[in-house]
């Protein structure tokens, strides 16, 4: 959290610089119009990146209120005596992967939002997410169904409910808003309600289509290409977004290993990396395309529309930047934290003594494949963000 109010209040600073520069960088053909027309530009971009970075950190606490209240203790009797050791570890399991995650894809779109470039695929498909990532945690803490999201059990007090699902529900709402006001089809003259919503039907089968990576007469290898190791990595995670939802107890808590209290809620940070993986996969094939990188593209337009083009590119690159570090470092710490629950951390396991593993964790050990399967897939993950080669863009005019 510290991190995400930090990065904004000296983003704001410099999106004030920004206003201030571009009022008074008009040139000696420039009129008041055009500087009020930047200013005001400039006052959007500022307003809409703010609302982002608001609904991300608002989302985050929420989550981690809610998550440290459930699982602070236990409602089954038989592991009314698990450690304070336990509760911890079972409490970091609920912040490894989503935290990492849901503070990459708010930044990603506040970056988007101060680039002006959330009208790009990557903003369309984050915002979609986003949409229903909070759909999803609103229904979950929601007075009416947090039962039906946790095998029963009531966790929380009614007013933890009713204000978890109204951040939820607000930044649903915003998500959503975006992304209609940011579909080509509403910026064609032909807008309407029902072609916005058509858009965005065909813009997600045809995701689903494209999932796999595309062949453009380029090694897998060359590059340090990782189209098919981030392909793969969005299937599993896709499969392992629907898993909890459909499965009965013990398979439901894979991947995330939170038990029935969390599993379902958190299959909601499984689609959103589901949707991040995706969105590196498409950049992967964009590159393919676009090698070599150091191009002449003299003939493509005038200088102005060239360098803008250069720029935009750019600017989309430290956005897929950000949500390949939020990759990486949820997976890893996922992975990290894992791997210490199996070696024995907590009460014993394969080389620490004790039975703490089968006494405290029998649901994950009670589906080896499945656990092993998750855990792959996140290896996957971990090493196509940490090898994916990210060139400089230079474009010769």
């Amino acid at each position: 959290m510290m991190i995400v109010a930090s990065s904004s209040s000296s983003e704001e600073e410099e999106e004030e610089e920004e206003i201030n520069e571009s009022s008074s960088q008009v040139g000696d053909n420039g009129s008041g119009d055009s500087k009020g027309k930047k200013r005001r530009n400039s006052s959007k971009k500022i307003f809409v990146s703010k609302l982002y970075s608001t609904a991300g950190i608002a989302t985050i606490t929420s989550w981690i209120v809610t998550s440290i209240v459930a699982l602070s203790f236990h409602p089954d009797p038989k592991f009314k005596d698990c450690t304070l050791r336990h509760n911890i570890l079972t409490m970091s399991q609920a912040f490894t992967f989503p935290l990492p995650i849901a503070y990459s894809s708010f930044r990603a779109l506040y970056l988007c939002a101060k680039h002006d470039a959330l009208d790009s695929a990557v903003a369309r498909r984050l915002n979609l997410g986003v949409f229903v990532f909070s759909a999803w945690l609103m229904a979950a803490s929601s007075p009416s169904f947090s039962k039906n999201f946790a095998f029963g059990y009531d966790l929380y007090s009614t007013k933890l409910k009713i204000i978890a699902a109204t951040i939820h529900g607000i930044t649903a709402l915003f998500a959503l808003t975006m992304s209609v006001l940011w579909s080509p089809s509403f910026s064609s003259t032909l807008s309407s309600l029902p072609s916005v919503i058509s858009g965005m039907v065909r813009g997600v089968i045809d995701s689903f289509w494209k999932v796999g990576p595309s062949n453009n007469g380029i090694s897998s290898t060359s590059y340090g290409n990782s189209s098919s190791l981030y392909a793969t990595g969005t299937i599993g995670l896709l499969w392992f977004t629907i898993l909890p939802i459909v499965s009965p107890y013990p398979l439901a808590t894979i991947p995330t290993i939170l038990g029935k209290r969390l599993s379902r809620p958190a299959s909601a940070f499984t689609l959103l990396g589901t949707i991040i993986a995706y969105c590196l996969k498409e950049q992967e094939d964009d590159r393919q395309q676009q090698h070599p990188l150091n191009e002449n593209i003299a003939n493509e337009g005038d200088r102005t529309a060239i360098i803008s083009q250069s720029s935009r590119r750019n600017s989309l690159g430290s956005i897929q930047e950000t949500l390949r570090m939020g990759l990486l470092q949820g997976s890893g710490a996922h992975l990290a934290l894992v791997f210490l629950k199996l070696i024995g951390i907590d009460g014993g396991g394969w080389i620490f003594p004790g039975n703490g593993l089968q006494e405290v964790y029998p649901a994950m050990i009670s589906v080896p494949f499945a656990t092993s399967v998750s855990l792959a897939t996140h290896g996957i993950l971990c090493f196509a963000a940490s090898t994916t080669y990210t060139p400089k863009i230079t474009t010769k005019v």
